[in-house]
C-alpha cells in the first residue's frame, strides 16, 4: 500500500448488545490493530451497550473491509468517517 493513499478516519461503534458481540467485535479490532492509531472505549453498564471510538489510518479499500466486518457483527452499528488534509 502506498503511504501516499493512507488517510485518517474516524469510526464509531455502538454495541447494542455487550455480552453477545464483545469477544467477535475485539477479535476484528485485533486483527486490525496495526492500522488502529487510538481506541476509546466506554460500557455503558446499566444499560448493556457499548461506545467505541477508533482512529486509523489506512486505505480506503482497508477501511472498507475493516468497517464491514465489523458491520457484520449483529448488534453492531459502524458509523466512518475520512478526515480531510
Amino acid at each position: 500500500v502506498n503511504f501516499m493513499d493512507e488517510r485518517f478516519y474516524v469510526l464509531t461503534l455502538l454495541v447494542e448488545d455487550i455480552e453477545s458481540a464483545y469477544l467477535q467485535v475485539n477479535k476484528v479490532l485485533h486483527e486490525y490493530a496495526d492500522y488502529i492509531h487510538l481506541r476509546v472505549g466506554y460500557p455503558v453498564k446499566e444499560e448493556g451497550i457499548g461506545i467505541i471510538f477508533l482512529v486509523v489510518r489506512a486505505d480506503n479499500d482497508t477501511i472498507g473491509a475493516f468497517a464491514g466486518k465489523l458491520g457484520q457483527i449483529n448488534h453492531v452499528c459502524v458509523r466512518s468517517m475520512a478526515l480531510k488534509r
